[in-house]
């Protein structure tokens, strides 16, 4: 369970390491992290979790207005995204 007090980032980024480990795959939907990270016990919103996927924590993201922005995920295609492993 995500009880630690963690930015969205944080506990996205945990579960999806989780998500890749369990399904053996770097590659993942936005709907397969904002089921998975409810499962923990998430107390982010879907709309949250979206923006953090599509914009803030994508490298190849369109357009990131955010003040912050991270180059954690790749977007592959349409909807599906993969973990820059570091």
């Amino acid at each position: 369970m995500l009880t630690e007090k963690k930015t969205c980032r944080d506990e996205l980024l945990i579960a999806i390491q989780k998500l890749i480990d369990s399904k053996g795959k770097n590659e993942f939907s936005i709907k397969e992290v904002i089921i998975f990270m409810n499962s923990l016990g998430t107390k982010f919103k879907k709309g949250t979790i979206e923006n953090h996927v599509r914009y803030r924590c994508c490298a190849n993201a369109t357009k990131r207005y955010h003040a912050s922005n991270y180059d954690d995920l790749l977007k592959l295609r349409k909807g599906f995204y993969s973990l820059i492993i570091r």
